[in-house]
């Protein structure tokens, strides 16, 4: 239970530290766009903030989504470091 628990702490550390150097270019957002309005048959919308090439909505959704996983496995190693105290406890 400790193992995973450390293994849990890295992983959440290391989901964090991408979260905060992760960016999505201009271009590959576009095409991630162009594709899912292909496959639902829609135009696409192309609508879209850039800075300094890169597309700050999708930037901030890949972000969001690596800061939850980091708090995923961060609540993860938490909660098996209080079962461990609990169970030396008992």
């Amino acid at each position: 239970m400790v193992i995973v628990s450390i293994a849990s702490g890295f992983i959440s550390a290391g989901s964090w530290l991408y979260a905060s150097i992760v960016k999505v270019s201009h271009e590959k957002e576009m095409e991630r766009r162009r594709k899912q309005a292909e496959r639902k048959g829609e135009k696409p919308n192309f609508a879209s903030v850039s800075l300094d090439g890169w597309d700050m909505s999708a930037t901030f959704s890949a972000q969001s989504r690596w800061n939850a996983i980091g708090a995923i496995f961060a609540a993860i190693s938490i909660l098996l470091q209080a079962l461990i105290q609990l169970l030396d406890f008992v």
